[in-house]
């Protein structure tokens, strides 16, 4: 016999007034024997057998009121215990044999219940805020064999509603920073705030306001020039905008009958398909379609960053040694000097190593060489901005050092051949 709630019963009263109890007991989901059993039983007012047995907790009422006493009057800031210790302790100390479920029907129904909350709804000024997430669904992309399970990262403007859909095949750090390059082009420049969710590449412990971020995507941030806003766990409307997006793009904007040749033709059909669904879409703040509102928010974004920093998927701090030596994945790079016995942040790109001092870009070098030293002749020489008075340029190069010294250690040319006459006499006029 399925259960119905009170509630069900009451409106199920008032609907046999006006339409068959067949009709009725189909609208709750319920067999026609079932509904006159429980309306015959509200009109006799018959009360609940069960109601009236004993509840296991009952012989150890005065240890459960002593402690709901005590969980009431703790001092500020102080969790109350769970029902569970309470359990425990009936259990090993007073000999309780009852299910938990009962200790927690017992403690709920003498405890009032508390206070509804209900939460706000915010709309964000132009360029203030956007909002970030993955999805995974599966495209059937031919250059990856038909059917393939992808990741789609999503950006939503939250006043316009504007959004950008960015294919990835990972969720990597590398992913995730290209990603972002991509659909801050896409919608033509950076709001202030981009709400994320609690993963690894953006927060590296925590949650919400107690959220440490990583290190290397909280450097990113500062470069391209937005604030990171973790939302709290486990409330999904705190990103409301985006999570919407969702829906929209693995249901409407790339179906299971769509056929793509590869990323790139995946790609450039959902934005095509985006940019014609914005000019249908309303906008419920502007009252315009979403396409419009979004060309006037573009005002109100700040511009690109002159070259969008390269992803990367490691990001580590180094002090720069006293040869302007820097030490990374086994190898050693060289730093302009006057970074000496400063400190530096060394990323690993794609295909690069790019080193950077408080946020600007000091130098390059190409990643995971067969070179494990590589020496960049200039970062000695005199002309760069950043010392101080205690930093000198290192002695420079002599005429045969100008000759013999290699410019870029990593990039050895096959020396001519020379014969011991010709050094004797190089080494000679060089002195």
């Amino acid at each position: 016999m399925t259960k119905m709630k009170e509630h069900q019963i009451m409106c199920a009263e008032d609907l046999v007034q006006h339409q068959s109890i067949r009709k009725t007991a189909a609208c709750f989901g319920v067999d026609e024997s079932t509904l006159r059993y429980r309306l015959e039983r509200k009109r006799q007012q018959s009360v609940d057998g069960r109601s009236l047995q004993p509840e296991a907790c009952g012989p150890h009422e005065e240890v459960i009121s002593r402690w709901m006493s005590g969980q009431e009057n703790l001092p500020p800031g102080k969790r109350p215990e769970p029902v569970k210790a309470l359990f425990e302790t009936l259990v090993s100390e007073h000999g309780y044999e009852g299910s938990y479920k009962a200790v927690v029907r017992y403690v709920r129904r003498r405890t009032e219940h508390p206070p509804l909350r209900p939460f706000r709804r915010v709309e964000t000024a132009p360029g203030a805020q956007a909002q970030v997430d993955w999805l995974e669904t599966v495209v059937n992309v031919r250059d990856f064999g038909g059917p393939t399970r992808l990741s789609a990262f999503l950006l939503t403007l939250s006043y316009s509603r504007m959004w950008a859909v960015v294919w990835s095949r990972r969720e990597d750090m590398l992913s995730w920073l290209h990603c972002h390059n991509r659909a801050l082009e896409m919608l033509g420049g950076v709001p202030s705030i981009l709400r994320i969710d609690n993963l690894k590449t953006g927060v590296a412990s925590g949650a919400g306001a107690w959220a440490k971020l990583n290190e290397g995507y909280s450097s990113y941030a500062r470069q391209v020039g937005f604030t990171v806003d973790p939302h709290r766990v486990r409330t999904p409307r705190d990103k409301g905008k985006v999570e919407r997006r969702v829906r929209d793009v693995k249901t409407l904007q790339v179906t299971a009958s769509d056929r793509f040749t590869d990323m790139d033709d995946l790609q450039g059909i959902t934005w095509e398909r985006i940019l014609h669904r914005s000019r249908r879409l309303p906008c419920p703040v502007t009252g315009t379609d979403i396409h419009t509102s979004w060309e006037r928010e573009k005002q109100s974004l700040s511009p690109l960053p002159e070259g969008l920093p390269e992803p990367f998927d490691v990001q580590v701090n180094r002090e720069v040694k006293r040869d302007c030596l820097v030490s990374f994945e086994g190898r050693k790079y060289s730093v302009p000097y006057p970074w000496m016995n400063r400190t530096v942040e060394v990323r690993g790109c794609a295909g690069t190593v790019e080193i950077y001092g408080e946020g600007r870009k000091l130098c390059e070098f190409p990643r995971k060489t067969d070179c494990r030293l590589l020496v960049d002749q200039s970062h000695y020489d005199g002309g760069w901005d950043g010392g101080n008075e205690m930093t000198k340029a290192p002695a420079p190069l002599g005429r045969l050092g100008k000759q013999i010294v290699i410019p870029k250690s990593w990039e050895v040319e096959e020396p001519p051949r020379r014969s011991i006459e010709r050094y004797v006499e190089l080494v000679g006029t060089g002195r």
